[in-house]
């Protein structure tokens, strides 16, 4: 069925409703005009007021927050990055000091020495050295103080008017 018989049917089964007209020789009152709906608007109220201030308040403070974990996030990064590149360096240094340890024990190892004696044409001793003693006094031990200036005033008498 069709929703064009449905309708006709509906209509057929509803009797139409009817205005009744007004009584001869009474003037026809027109409708009044529809007037857009006014209402009166109150002020807010303190508590209304009050409600708005707290919720901007609590909204800065949230995008202040928001700012601050931002910036802090960056300073990690930068931090970070500062971190691997200082890791780097130190690894690097790291190999070079390992690279000299082998180098300076490479060159110091006694097989090594002994044949480069050979080559500049060093031989060993036929007998251990022997200790030769020396004739005279003994030198004095020294003692806390420098020895370095100790006879300044005999030297300089030799020098003359030089320095």
């Amino acid at each position: 069925m069709s929703s064009t018989a449905t309708a006709v049917r509906a209509r057929a089964v509803a009797p139409e409703r009817t205005r009744p007209s007004p009584a001869p020789g009474v003037p026809r009152r027109e409708a009044p005009a529809r007037r857009p709906y006014l209402r009166v608007v109150e002020q807010p109220s303190r508590r209304a007021r009050r409600r708005r201030r707290v919720l901007a308040i609590f909204c800065g403070v949230a995008v202040l927050g928001l700012l601050t974990v931002v910036a802090f996030q960056a300073f990690l990064a930068q931090s970070q990055v500062t971190i691997d590149r200082l890791e780097r360096r130190t690894t690097v240094a790291g190999r070079r000091y390992e690279q000299a340890r082998y180098e300076h024990a490479r060159l110091s190892a006694p097989q090594r020495i002994v044949k480069r004696a050979h080559a500049l044409g060093l031989v060993a001793p036929d007998a251990p050295p022997t200790a030769i003693t020396v004739a005279g006094e003994a030198p004095a031990p020294p003692d806390a103080t420098s020895p370095t200036l100790r006879g300044v005033a005999e030297v300089k008498a030799t020098l003359g008017t030089g320095p």
